[in-house]
Order: C-alpha cells, then structure tokens, then sequence
C-alpha cells in the first residue's frame, strides 16, 4: 500500500525516536494515514451539513454510523479515497432527506424509529459481524462478543429514539429520523447488495 508524504515522513520521525522496526514503521504510517483520513472525512460532512442546513442531523448521522459499524462492521471500499467520497456525501443527504421526512406529523417518525430497529436487529443476528478481507474476525469467541455489543448498540439507539419521541420539538424529531435512517444504512451495508454497491463503486474508474 502506498502512503501519503505526511504519513510516511511523520511515521519516520516516531519510529527514529521510538527505535521501531521498518515493518512497525509501516504499519505506524497506515494508522496515522487511516486516522488522518478518518478526522478530514468526519470536517468535510460537517461542513457539507452546514451548508446545506442540516449540521446537527449530520452530526447525528456520523456519531450513529459510528458506534454502529464499530462492533457490526459492513461493507468496506478498497480505497480510503472513495470511501471518503461516500462518508462525506451520503450522512449529509441523509440528514437532509430526514429533515423532509420529519416534516411529516407523528406518528411517522415513530414507525420510521420502529423500521429502523427492527432492521438493524435483523442484519446483527442474521449478519453481524460483516468483517473485511484485510481484518478478518475468525475467533469465534470474538465474533460473539462484537455481536452482542451490536445489539447493545442498538438498544442504546432504540432508547434513544424513544426518548427523542417523547419530545415535541422539531429538532428533536429531525435527529431521530436522522438516527433512524443512518442505522437502516447501515443495516443495509451489511447486506449482499451492500457489498455489492460497494464494489460498484470500487470498480468505477476515475479518468486523470
């Protein structure tokens, strides 16, 4: 895997003064490059939710896609570019399409919160974890153990949506269908046609 200058030349400078090994020093470039990514995609979406209106939704959007994917995992792209492409277009348009759909009077809301849980639910028993062919998680002990903190996470997400039900404000009804439809994203990156959107866009190619 190649790396970006920054990574490489600030991995060369910890590992100098750490007394790391060239194949530590590798491996400390693709967590700084992972890391640095991970920070630029979560200050582009936001900054995207701002402009188009819906930044506390967006917010919502990446804390659920978050917590979410930590323990249930899901489809990967082979590029850290393009997935960064997806993370800072679809939890703004998320948000956006949320903020429409909370327009509607209760109780749509709730049913869109009941969908959600129910298929988030689904795709942890049946699916998760969804590990990637560069991490697998084969150790059958831990594959249990990431399930039933998905389901932990989700029942969190459930309580709060019920909680966000309860209150009569419009904000709050935007965050919970916002919560809502990331975790039915989600649920559908775990999926076969997940995976397969996922390796469309993977084999799309970008003229230079």
């Amino acid at each position: 895997m190649s790396y970006l200058p920054f990574s490489r030349r600030l991995a060369g400078c910890l590992a100098a003064g750490a007394g790391l090994s060239p194949e530590k020093e590798t491996i400390l470039a693709y967590v700084i490059e992972i890391l640095v990514l991970n920070l630029l995609n979560v200050i582009l979406a936001l900054a995207l939710g701002l402009l188009l209106g819906v930044l506390p939704g967006t917010a919502a959007c990446l804390f659920t896609a978050a917590i979410f994917r930590h323990t249930a995992g899901g489809a990967h792209s082979s590029s850290p570019w393009r997935c960064g492409v997806l993370t800072v277009a679809v939890f703004p348009l998320l948000a956006l399409l949320s903020g429409y759909l909370a327009a509607f009077e209760p109780p749509f809301p709730g049913m869109v919160s009941v969908v959600a849980v129910l298929a988030g639910a689904t795709a942890i028993i049946l699916l998760a974890p969804v590990d990637s062919p560069a991490a697998p998680v084969i150790a059958p002990a831990r594959r249990k153990k990431l399930k039933l903190l998905s389901l932990l996470v989700l029942l969190l997400l459930a309580v709060g949506l019920a909680v966000l039900q309860q209150n009569p404000s419009s904000l709050a009804r935007e965050i919970q269908v916002c919560i809502a439809a990331t975790v039915i994203w989600i649920s559908f990156m775990l999926t076969k046609p997940g995976h397969a959107l996922i390796f469309f866009m993977d084999r799309v190619k970008i003229k230079k």
